[in-house]
C-alpha cells in the first residue's frame, strides 16, 4: 500500500530562513511508514540559514573594527581586497547583542542598548549609546606620584576596564620602587541615575622590601654560579620587579636556555626569597636558515649551525653564512659567559662587499669582552681587518690594494627604553671610540668616534621618536680603507635617498663617503587597526670631508610610512622626499626595528 496523502509548504521569511511544513496521512503498513521517515529526513536537510553581512549604526564612540572583534567577526583589513567580508547566521545575533552591551558597559556606557534587524540583505545592528558615566570626583592618597597611571580626569568618561588596568599598573609601579607589600584600596562608586562616578585611589606602601635567600636550580652541566651572575640582584638588595625583568632578559640572551622561572611569589614580611629555575634545550645543536628582502640590500639569505651549550656552562660555537646582493660573509663564532655579568666572545671570517666605484674583500677577526652593569653595557674589543680593494678606476678616492688594520675599540651604552621592539617611552645613549697606531701590524694611525641617542615619548595619539647620530673619523698617518668612511642615504639614514647615495661624488658619479656626519630623525607613529601603524617622519643629514660636517648644507627628507608589527619587529614601508626637490624621492622596505 502507498502513501494516501502528502502536502509540503516551503516559506521564505524575513530572516532568510527556509521553513518546511508538511501534512501526511500515515499509511497502514510498516513499509510505508519507513518511506515517510526517509522523506522527512531528506526534507530536514533543507533547513538552513543564509549567512548575511553585518553593519553597525549609532556607534559614535566605539569604532566598527572593535565591535566586529567583540562579536567574533573580525573583517579583512583595508588592503586585503581579495578577501570577502565575513558573514554570520542571523539566528546568532540575539545571543551577540548582550556581548555588545556588556562591552559598552565596560567602557562607561551603562545604559547602552543594542538591537538588530535585516535590511537590504544585511544585518543592521543599531546601538543606542546614551549618556556615559562621567568622573565627578577623583581622589588619590599616595606617597608616590601615580598621576601618569590614572587613565582619566574629572569630567571625562569613566572607563571601568581602564580603571582595572590602572590598579595593576600602580601595584607594579610600587613593586618597582621596593614596596612589594603595598596595599591598594581603589574604589569606583557609580551613581547610575546621575551618570556620575566617584573614584578613590588609596595606597599604603608599608615597609620597603628586600631580596631574601636566592636558590638556583640549574642543569648538571651548568655551574649555578654562572646563573647567579646573570641576576641583577643579590640577597639583601632592595627589592624591585624591574631587576627581575632585567634578569630574565640577561639569562635569555644565552641561546641554550629554553625556559627560565624566577619565582618571587613568597613574601615573609619585607623579605622576598627567590627561586630561579633554568632549563636548557634538549637538543643543543641548532640549525638556522632564513630569507628576507630590504630596499638597502635586496634579497638576503642566511644559514648557520650552532652548538648552544658547548662543553657546558652555556658556551656557544658555530658557523654562519649570509648573502645579499651587495654583501656576503662566512664566519665562525664563539661565546662564553663569565661570572659577574661578563661575557667573552669573538668571530673569524671572510666577507665581500660591493660599493659604487669599487669592490672590497676582507679577512676579519674580533675578540671582545662585554660587561653588563644595569642599566649600562660596556664593550672592549680588538679587531683585525685584512682588506683588499679591487675594480676601482679612481686611484685617489678608492685606491686598489691591500691594507691590514689592527684596532682597539671601546663602547659604552645605557638602555632605558621600556622595550627593545616597538618602544613607547625611554631613551638609549651609545658612545663608541676606536683607533689604531701605525705599526708592523697596522697600516694606519687613525681614530673614529660615534655618538648616538634615541628618545621615545608617548603622546595621546601615538609615540614621538627622536634619533641623533654624530660620527667622525680622522686619518693621522698611513691609509685607511674607503669602507671606513661614513655613507649616508637609506632606510636607517636619510630616506629621500637610496642606500649610500647621499653626499659628494667623484667624476664617475660614485659617492666617495664622508669623514664626518651628523644625522637626526623625528618620527611620529600612530596606531591604525590591528598591528598596523602610520608614520610621518623627517630626516636631516650633514656631511663633511673634515673633522666636522658642513652645517651650512643640510639634506632634509620628509615623508609618510606604514608599519606592521610582528614578533621580530615591524615590517616597514617608507617613502621619503627631498624637502628642497620633491622630484627626488626613494622608497624603502625593511623588516626589523629601525630605532
Amino acid at each position: 500500500m502507498g502513501i494516501n496523502q502528502c502536502s509540503i509548504k516551503i516559506k521564505y521569511n524575513r530572516f532568510h530562513l527556509y521553513t518546511i511544513s508538511f501534512a501526511i496521512i500515515l499509511p497502514k503498513t510498516g513499509q510505508s511508514v519507513l518511506r515517510v521517515i526517509t522523506i522527512f529526513l531528506l526534507l530536514s536537510q533543507l533547513l538552513y540559514a543564509v549567512e548575511l553581512p553585518v553593519k553597525f549604526s549609532g556607534n559614535h564612540t566605539i569604532d566598527d573594527g572593535t565591535l566586529y572583534r567583540v562579536i567574533g567577526l573580525e573583517q579583512p583589513l583595508f588592503f586585503e581586497f581579495w578577501k570577502e567580508k565575513k558573514k554570520i547566521d542571523p539566528q546568532k545575533i540575539p545571543a551577540l547583542l548582550p556581548l555588545i552591551e556588556n562591552f559598552y558597559k565596560s567602557h562607561g556606557f551603562y545604559h547602552a542598548k543594542a538591537s538588530s534587524h535585516v535590511q537590504d540583505d544585511q544585518i543592521i545592528i543599531h546601538i543606542k549609546e546614551d549618556q556615559p558615566i562621567k568622573v565627578a570626583n577623583l581622589s588619590t592618597i599616595s606617597p608616590l606620584n601615580i598621576e601618569s597611571f590614572i587613565p582619566f580626569h574629572e569630567g571625562e568618561r569613566f572607563d571601568p576596564e581602564a580603571f582595572v588596568k590602572s590598579k595593576e599598573a600602580i601595584k607594579k609601579f610600587y613593586a618597582d620602587h621596593q614596596f612589594c607589600n603595598a596595599l591598594l584600596h581603589a574604589k569606583a562608586f557609580v551613581d547610575i541615575e546621575k551618570n556620575l562616578a566617584y573614584i578613590v585611589y588609596d595606597i599604603t606602601p608599608n615597609a620597603p622590601c628586600q631580596f631574601g635567600h636566592i636558590s638556583i636550580n640549574a642543569p648538571k652541566n651548568v655551574d649555578p654560579a654562572i646563573i647567579a651572575s646573570f641576576l641583577y640582584f643579590q640577597e639583601g638588595d632592595p627589592y624591585t620587579t624591574e631587576l627581575i625583568r632585567r634578569s630574565y632578559q640577561e639569562i635569555y640572551t644565552n641561546e641554550g636556555v629554553d625556559r627560565v622561572t624566577i619565582d618571587d611569589s613568597k613574601h615573609y614580611e619585607n623579605r622576598v626569597p627567590v627561586d630561579v629555575t633554568v632549563s636548557l634545550y634538549p637538543k643543543p645543536i641548532h640549525v638556522t636558515a632564513g630569507t628576507g628582502f630590504s630596499s638597502d640590500e635586496g634579497v638576503n639569505l642566511l644559514m648557520g649551525i650552532k652548538h648552544r651549550n658547548f662543553f657546558g656552562n652555556l658556551k656557544t660555537t658555530g658557523i654562519e653564512a649570509r648573502y645579499s646582493q651587495i654583501r656576503s660573509y662566512i664566519r665562525t663564532l664563539f661565546g662564553m659567559p663569565l661570572k659577574n655579568h661578563n661575557r667573552l666572545g669573538g668571530n673569524l671570517g671572510l666577507k665581500q662587499e660591493l660599493y659604487d666605484g669599487y669592490d672590497e674583500r676582507a679577512l676579519f677577526a674580533r675578540i671582545n669582552l662585554q660587561h653588563a652593569l644595569f642599566p649600562y653595557l660596556f664593550h672592549e674589543s680588538i679587531f683585525y681587518d685584512h682588506i683588499t680593494t679591487t675594480n676601482s678606476i679612481d686611484p685617489i678616492n678608492f685606491p686598489n690594494g691591500t691594507l691590514h688594520i689592527t684596532s682597539l675599540q671601546s663602547s659604552w651604552s645605557i638602555e632605558k627604553r621600556d622595550a627593545l621592539i616597538d618602544p613607547s617611552k625611554g631613551y638609549k645613549l651609545h658612545t663608541e671610540l676606536s683607533g689604531s697606531i701605525k705599526s708592523p701590524i697596522s697600516d694606519a694611525s687613525y681614530y673614529k668616534i660615534l655618538l648616538s641617542g634615541l628618545y621615545h615619548h608617548p603622546l595621546p595619539w601615538g609615540v614621538l621618536s627622536l634619533r641623533l647620530k654624530h660620527g667622525t673619523i680622522k686619518r693621522l698617518q698611513g691609509h685607511i680603507p674607503p669602507s671606513y668612511r661614513f655613507y649616508a642615504g637609506g632606510m636607517n639614514s636619510n630616506r629621500a635617498y637610496s642606500y649610500r647615495q647621499l653626499g659628494a661624488t667623484n667624476s664617475s658619479g660614485n659617492p666617495i663617503g664622508a669623514f664626518s656626519i651628523t644625522e637626526g630623525t623625528v618620527e611620529f607613529r600612530m596606531p591604525l587597526v590591528n598591528q598596523f601603524k602610520a608614520v610621518i617622519f623627517s630626516d636631516i643629514t650633514y656631511l663633511g670631508q673634515q673633522t666636522l660636517p658642513n652645517y651650512q648644507q643640510p639634506f632634509v627628507a620628509v615623508g609618510p610610512g606604514i608599519r606592521y608589527q610582528t614578533p621580530i619587529g615591524p615590517i616597514a614601508l617608507d617613502i621619503g622626499f627631498d624637502l628642497n626637490d620633491f622630484n627626488r624621492y626613494a622608497i624603502h622596505f625593511h623588516i626589523g626595528e629601525l630605532f
